[in-house]
């Protein structure tokens, strides 16, 4: 079983924190969301932040969401296509 380096065991340890942040902010944006969905006319929420701009910075939250999943994937694909042409040579 070939030994695996210190800087590849912490590149898949920021990619694993840069994917469960981001499922983190996915799922914080999905229960705004959801409370942001049980207003209505009679029960507008705070007066402070109408529900369309709640709405528009949760989905703003979710799409950050999935672009530190995406990042997290790529890098740590990058990473280990780095480590197996590293180890071929």
């Amino acid at each position: 079983m070939p030994t695996v380096t210190r800087q590849a065991r912490l590149l898949d340890l920021a990619c694993l924190l840069f994917i469960l942040t981001g499922i983190g902010m996915g799922y914080a944006a999905s229960v705004r969301l959801q409370e942001i969905s049980k207003l209505s006319y009679r029960h507008p929420g705070p007066r402070s932040e109408s529900a369309l701009t709640a709405a528009d910075h949760a989905r703003y939250l979710a799409y950050g969401g999935v672009a530190l999943v995406v990042l997290g994937c790529v890098i740590g694909a990058g990473g280990a296509i780095q480590g197996a042409r590293r180890k071929s040579a």
